[in-house]
């Protein structure tokens, strides 16, 4: 995974505050439930949600590798970098999964 737990907690906090800074997320905490606690759980949700993500893409690209070492010859440089990017889009697409 590229991003470490404490960056995806980071980015969740900031995505959960700005989108109910912008109106954009009206979230009710259940009875009897401080509003801090209720931004705890929306933030943890969104970082699993991302977490997830972010683990389906490196089950395509460990997929997308195990394809490129199948090749006959050493790919270098930009070659591998052309033929990955292709075969993660086609992997991804196979799998309904968008980039």
């Amino acid at each position: 995974m590229r991003l470490t737990p404490e960056k995806i907690q980071r980015i969740a906090e900031r995505l959960s505050d700005e989108l109910a800074e912008r109106g954009a997320l009206e979230y009710r905490p259940p009875n009897g439930q401080r509003p801090t606690e209720a931004r705890t759980l929306r933030i943890r949700a969104i970082a699993a949600a991302i977490s997830a993500d972010l683990a389906i893409e490196d089950e395509i690209d460990t997929e997308v590798e195990r394809i490129l070492d199948s090749y006959s010859r050493t790919l270098r440089g930009t070659e591998r970098d052309v033929l990955f990017r292709k075969h993660k889009e086609e992997v991804a697409r196979r799998r309904g999964y968008t980039l």
